[in-house]
């Protein structure tokens, strides 16, 4: 129950900060508020009904780590934004793609689903498939190398979950 309480909270709280709607005695922004706070009762009430929230692990500890992540995985992105343009943009046209076996040891949906949409949203990689059963993603490279970057990205989701040590 608390963790459906949290989950209330924190996305009535980032519908708040979105929506810059916080004004009680304005009748449109009233209307616009009690949208908001029915809307998160309602994707709260679906997280519930699905489980989520008892599948995923400890979700406080996911959240407080979560940041950090997101900021490692911005600075990728600019990254490997500049080595994709330089590539292209290279007289030589320096590309050679390629798929790679990308294993995993996450445990959670969330986890999984986070990696591998991290590796999509990294420029030059894509995640093309996911093998539940042998526990690897297929990953689409533009470059060979990019897989050097997948054991970092994969051991900070790690973390983020909960499971293996950062580094």
């Amino acid at each position: 129950m608390l963790r459906h309480l949290l989950l209330f909270v924190v996305l009535c709280g980032f519908w708040a900060v979105l929506s810059g709607q916080l004004d009680w005695s304005d009748t449109h922004q009233r209307y616009l508020m009690i949208c908001g706070v029915v809307s998160c009762a309602l994707a709260t009430l679906l997280s519930w009904r699905v489980g989520f929230l008892y599948e995923e692990g400890n979700v406080i500890r996911i959240m407080l780590r979560q940041p950090p992540y997101l900021l490692w995985l911005l600075w990728q992105i600019v990254v490997s934004n500049w080595d994709v343009a330089r590539r292209v943009w290279s007289p030589k046209l320096d590309v050679d793609p390629s798929l790679v076996k990308a294993p995993y040891t996450l445990k959670s949906e969330l986890a999984i689903a986070i990696y591998a949409n991290s590796i999509t949203l990294t420029p030059g990689t894509v995640t093309v498939q996911i093998d539940a059963e042998r526990k690897q993603f297929l990953v689409h490279q533009l470059s060979p190398g990019g897989e050097a970057g997948l054991k970092p990205m994969h051991d900070k989701v790690a973390h983020v979950e909960g499971e293996g040590a950062e580094t």
